[in-house]
């Protein structure tokens, strides 16, 4: 009995074998010449089948699950960490720059707010820079918070012609070797700039005085630039100025149109009232109008100042109405005018005291081209008289 069931369930094992072969390989192609190939245990057999793939596939599920999930999680670690890490670099490399270049970049506007100008003729040092980057060089060093590209502007006047009258004709005229020196300064200019874009060279076909250079200058303005600065070519800066405070208090302050800085003379003669900055800068307007360096809204000087002149310097015609109208036109003065001058006075045109008398001496000039008031200044400046004199006849 018991070799017979053992049989019966031999041979229902090779049946399912063969069945199941069959399905494999798929010599059975019709599903109910499958169904009757397997009858006798196709139920029993479906519902081990469905169970083993139903356990295959949720032991594969979660075998992909953790294997898909865990590379993203670290992926998501790596790429969190890269951030992090550029970040830091990023920071790091923002507070190097800021230790090598204390102001950080401005934007554009804010560096073409305020321009330099510094106007230039032709005198005997020329061909020669060294007055000019004298100016240049100062403004670099002591105007604190300047923009690194500020605008500059550089004119140079054209030669005067030789006139009938040559009486306090002090400037250089028109000649070959003044006209040698003069193209050939403006060639070094050029060339010596040629890869600054924040500077201009505004060159006159003729001359035409400093007031006309400003206006020049003016026309040739970005609508951002709201302010100047004003230098002439002998009267570099030797002390520090806070571009910043003169700025931010001017825009703080509609009042304050102009300010100026004190230089070899004493300043008299206060007028209106005082401005002390935030900082402790304390501005004060004097009856005293100057073209010599000083700081100006762009829109005084077109609406209110230029208007008034007609000679070739704008202090000729602006003392009057700074007497008469104080609390308008009287600039104010950095640091109301006190302490140690800020720019010094070098006579590169050679108009005053001892450099005017060497060009009497050397037959430059001659005794009789002198005005009234240039022997006056040279006399308070300490000339021997006396010895001028022997050049009379000259």
């Amino acid at each position: 009995m018991a070799n017979e069931q053992s049989g019966r369930e031999t041979n229902a094992f090779n049946a399912l074998k063969r069945c199941q072969k069959m399905n494999d390989t798929n010599k059975i192609r019709d599903s109910s010449s499958r169904s009757l190939a397997c009858s006798p245990l196709s139920a029993a057999i479906l519902k081990r089948r469905f169970l083993r793939r139903l356990i295959i596939a949720l032991l594969t599920s979660a075998v992909a699950w953790n294997q898909f999930f865990q590379p993203v999680d670290r992926l998501d670690k790596l790429t969190l960490n890269t951030t992090i890490i550029s970040s830091v670099i990023e920071k790091k490399k923002h507070a190097e720059s800021d230790n090598d270049h204390k102001d950080p970049p401005s934007p554009a506007s804010a560096t073409r707010k305020t321009a330099v100008v510094i106007f230039t003729h032709l005198i005997n040092a020329h061909p020669s820079l060294d007055p000019l980057m004298t100016i240049y060089n100062g403004t670099k060093r002591y105007l604190n918070g300047l923009p690194e590209k500020a605008p500059y502007f550089i004119t140079v006047d054209g030669i005067k012609d030789i006139p009938k009258n040559m009486e306090g004709e002090l400037f250089l005229m028109e000649n070959q070797e003044n006209r040698n020196k003069y193209d050939e300064y403006i060639h070094q200019l050029q060339m010596h700039f040629k890869d600054h874009d924040n500077v201009k060279i505004l060159i006159a076909g003729k001359n035409i005085g400093l007031a006309n250079n400003i206006r020049r200058v003016i026309d040739n303005l970005s609508p951002d630039t709201k302010y100047m600065y004003l230098f002439q070519h002998d009267l570099p800066l030797v002390r520090e100025i806070n571009h910043t405070d003169i700025l931010v208090t001017a825009e703080a302050n509609d009042k304050m149109r102009l300010v100026g800085f004190k230089g070899d003379d004493p300043i008299q003669r206060p007028c209106g009232d005082d401005i002390v900055s935030e900082s402790g800068i304390f501005y004060r307007r004097f009856k005293l109008w100057t073209d010599r360096n000083h700081f100006a809204r762009i829109d005084h000087y077109k609406n209110d100042i230029l208007p008034q002149v007609t000679s070739v310097f704008p202090e000729d015609n602006m003392h009057k109405p700074t007497r008469l109208n104080c609390t308008y036109f009287a600039p104010y003065y950095y640091e109301a005018g006190k302490g140690d001058p800020y720019y010094k006075h070098t006579d590169a045109s050679e108009r005053y005291g001892f450099k005017l008398f060497e060009r009497v001496k050397r037959g430059e000039l001659a005794y009789s081209s002198l005005s009234k008031v240039n022997i006056m200044v040279m006399e308070r400046m300490g000339v021997n008289m006396t010895e001028l004199e022997t050049y009379k006849s000259g």
